[in-house]
């Protein structure tokens, strides 16, 4: 099936978070795709993304598993301080994607609601049809984190305001907002939360979250670039204080100023009541 017209506008206003490594880091494989593919930029592989998951979607059999999609790269070009340009990648990664929102979706619902829009058949043919060893490499190298209606906190732990942003627009409609961060700049400002939470909130939900990030992040290569991509939750929350809410608070925790950390979590809190709730009408 052949579909037109805007996708975005029956897209979840998702965010993602996504990793984009040097061209060295990928198998000969990986390499050879993207050496010999053409270049797509962000919007295209928005598009693409989008295309292929209304195709699964919209099957007359219901099944949301990708069949025969072709592995593709996002990439990011960045200039050093030196004024060098260079190049990052990071990979659709379909199937794991795919397969980690199916389980999380079995956790959310009811078994028979599952079954209805997960069909037991779709799930074996997909198991069949799965490459395992490159979906458990996928799945233990995951380049992309997703969170629909909403972005965790934890997130905005790794930028700052002055870090580059591309606005995007379509006409007079904001369509995203993408900010990115070199990987040892974000592993560093990562460091400083964790150990201000541990010292001054370690019981706080947010803490075990930069934990896990920071976990999720080992893996990869420290020449690295990580982008945040607000999707169409832009066009709901831009301009967007989360990253200087974050920072401000948890230096006031280390100042020990509990009536400013306070405040700048009620602003954080605040900020998202409003996707979430959209989400939840949804």
């Amino acid at each position: 099936m052949k579909m037109t017209g805007p996708l975005e506008e029956l897209t979840a206003a998702t965010a993602h978070l996504r990793v984009y490594e040097p061209l060295s880091s990928f198998s000969d494989w990986a390499q050879s795709i993207i050496l010999n593919s053409p270049r797509l930029s962000s919007g295209q592989c928005d598009r693409l993304e989008n295309q292929q998951l209304w195709e699964r979607t919209l099957r007359d059999v219901s099944d949301p598993f990708p069949h025969a999609d072709d592995e593709f790269f996002r990439s990011v070009k960045m200039v050093d301080y030196q004024g060098t340009e260079y190049t990052r990648y990071c990979p659709g990664q379909i199937q794991a994607r795919s397969l980690l929102a199916a389980e999380q979706a079995e956790e959310a619902m009811r078994a028979e609601v599952f079954d209805l829009l997960v069909p037991p058949a779709a799930r074996r043919a997909n198991g069949q049809r799965m490459d395992t060893d490159r979906l458990a490499a996928d799945l233990t190298h995951l380049h992309t984190r997703t969170s629909t209606w909403g972005i965790p906190l934890s997130w905005f732990a790794l930028f700052r305001d002055d870090d580059e942003a591309e606005i995007v627009y379509a006409e007079e409609r904001l369509k995203t907002v993408r900010l990115y961060v070199p990987f040892e700049q974000a592993i560093d400002r990562l460091a400083w939360a964790v150990q201000a939470m541990a010292a001054h909130a370690p019981a706080a939900p947010i803490f075990e979250e930069l934990g896990t990030l920071g976990g999720w992040l080992e893996s990869f290569d420290p020449q690295s670039v990580i982008e945040l991509d607000y999707g169409l939750l832009a066009e709901i929350v831009w301009p967007d204080d989360s990253v200087n809410d974050l920072m401000h608070g948890i230096q006031a925790l280390e100042d020990s100023d509990m009536t400013s950390a306070a405040a700048a979590y009620r602003r954080l809190s605040n900020r998202w009541i409003g996707p979430r709730q959209l989400g939840r009408a949804n």
